[in-house]
Parts: C-alpha cells; sequence; structure tokens
C-alpha cells in the first residue's frame, strides 16, 4: 500500500470516527446540562457585576464579560476533556478498541477521530456561548467590547490545548478508574494551586525569618512559574490579562505556545497508544 492511499485511508477512518462520538456527544443529555449549567454560573456573575455597578454608580469596567467567560469555558473544556479520557479508556476496558483495530482503525486515525470529534463540539458551544452573550449585553445593555473577540480566539486554542491532554491521559492509562483518577488529579492540582497562590499572596508575611506563610508564597510561587509554562488555565488568564493590557505580543506568544502544546500532546497521544497498545 502506498503512503498516499495509507494517509487516505486514514483520513476517511478519522472521519467516521469523528462522526460517530460526534453524534454520541451531541444526542447525549449530558451536555446539555453542562452548557446550561455553565451558562448559568457567567450569567450569576455578570448579574453581580451590574449590581454591584448600579449600587456603587461605577462605569462598567472594558472586562466585564471577561472573567464570567472564562469560568464558563474553563467548565466547557474540563467536561469535554474529561469525556475523551472516559469514552478512550472505556473502549479499551470493554475491548471495543481491539475490535476497531482488527478493521481498518489505526493508532493515528484513532486519535485524530476522538479528539476531532471533541473540537468540534466544543467549536460549536463556543459559538452558543457567543449568542447567549451577545443576549445578555443587549438585555444589560452593555455593549461587548472588541477585546471579548479576542479572548474567544483565545479560548479555542487553550481548549483544544486542554482536550488534547485528555486524549493524552486516557490513551496511557489502563483503566477508566485509573484515566479518570489521574486526569481529574491533574485538573484538581492545578486550579488549587493556582488559587492558592493568589490567595496567599495577598497575606503578608510577619517576618522572613522562619515564616510558613513566607515559604509557602515562595514554594508556590515556583510551582506556579512551571505552570504558566505547561498549564492552559494560566495561558487563558495570561493571556486575556495581556490582551487586555494591550500587550498583543504576549497574547500571540500564548496562542503560539497553546498550539505547539496541543499538536505535542497529540502526536503524544499516538505515539502512546501505539507503545500502550489496545488491550487492557
Amino acid at each position: 500500500m502506498s503512503d498516499t492511499s495509507k494517509i487516505y485511508k486514514q483520513i476517511q477512518t478519522a472521519i467516521t470516527i469523528h462522526k460517530r462520538d460526534f453524534r454520541i456527544t451531541v444526542f447525549g443529555p449530558i451536555i446539555y446540562i453542562m452548557s446550561t449549567i455553565s451558562i448559568t454560573i457567567g450569567i450569576v456573575i455578570i448579574r453581580n457585576y451590574l449590581s454591584y455597578i448600579e449600587s456603587n454608580g461605577l462605569y462598567p469596567m472594558p472586562d466585564l464579560f471577561s472573567f464570567p467567560y472564562r469560568w464558563v469555558i474553563i467548565l466547557t473544556g474540563v467536561y469535554l476533556a474529561f469525556s475523551a479520557v472516559v469514552a478512550i479508556a472505556r473502549e479499551r476496558e470493554s475491548g471495543a478498541m481491539e475490535l476497531l483495530f482488527y478493521g481498518p482503525v489505526d493508532n493515528v486515525s484513532y486519535v485524530i477521530g476522538k479528539y476531532s470529534a471533541q473540537l468540534t463540539v466544543y467549536c460549536l458551544l463556543i459559538i452558543l456561548y457567543l449568542i447567549c452573550f451577545f443576549i445578555i449585553s443587549n438585555i444589560a445593555g452593555v455593549q461587548i467590547p472588541a477585546s471579548f473577540f479576542m479572548m474567544m480566539l483565545l479560548s479555542l486554542f487553550t481548549g483544544a490545548y486542554l482536550i488534547s491532554v485528555g486524549v493524552f491521559v486516557s490513551t496511557i492509562s489502563k483503566s477508566v478508574r485509573s484515566a479518570t483518577l489521574v486526569f481529574l488529579t491533574l485538573i484538581a492540582s492545578t486550579l488549587l494551586i493556582q488559587a492558592s497562590q493568589a490567595w496567599l499572596s495577598n497575606i503578608a508575611p510577619e517576618s522572613d525569618y522562619y515564616n510558613p506563610v513566607l515559604l509557602l508564597q515562595q514554594l508556590l510561587g515556583w510551582v506556579q512559574v512551571v505552570l504558566t509554562w505547561l498549564s492552559p488555565f494560566s495561558y487563558l488568564n495570561y493571556g486575556v490579562n495581556e490582551m487586555l493590557r494591550g500587550n498583543m505580543v504576549a497574547f500571540l506568544r500564548v496562542v503560539g505556545l497553546s498550539f505547539v502544546f496541543c499538536m505535542t500532546f497529540i502526536v503524544s497521544s499516538i505515539i502512546g497508544l501505539k507503545i500502550r497498545g489496545v488491550r487492557q
């Protein structure tokens, strides 16, 4: 079989897997429950912002929609990445993956098909959220700034990066339980470290000598430096903050790094699946 024919068959197989997983996600009830919860959280945050602005007589800040949108998109990305984790690990554990690989499916088409299905759903949800935020802005009488669309562009890349991490975790895991545990531990640890570092940074240490708060601040600061280069959540927050400051060079750098890490994890997933195998 020539290389061209092999690539063509891989593309066809990946499209078939993509369509199958896309239908399963779209016609299932969980995605609609998750998106409803996410947009509800965003509406509550915006409502609190507007109530504070109204009671204090302040003019709406330019990033009024920034913080709520970040929460909405983080919840969406985590859910879709987790869906990829469970779907791939479950197919290996049940033996369905092994049956697929007896046919025209190989590690390349399988990973690309699974990944692209979740990414397609993610893109459609971004469009849905854009429509919802437009409706909210018209009701509230607040115009959506141009920076919001730049933030949507960044969220596309960071979300793609997060989903690729989920695919990678599932391709190298032995079971649904281990894949779920590893992925949720990674997500919880990342968010907890970022929240703890932000909280501790507001506490002033009483002394520079043998102060546990200062020590924790330093330790979490070092960990945060690592997360800044690896975490899609850090990329999203850092990119949005720099964009709002007008630092487009940093914004584009975050977009580029998100794309590079996304491709790295996809390639690693293909290699990991080949090494790990399709059997439990």
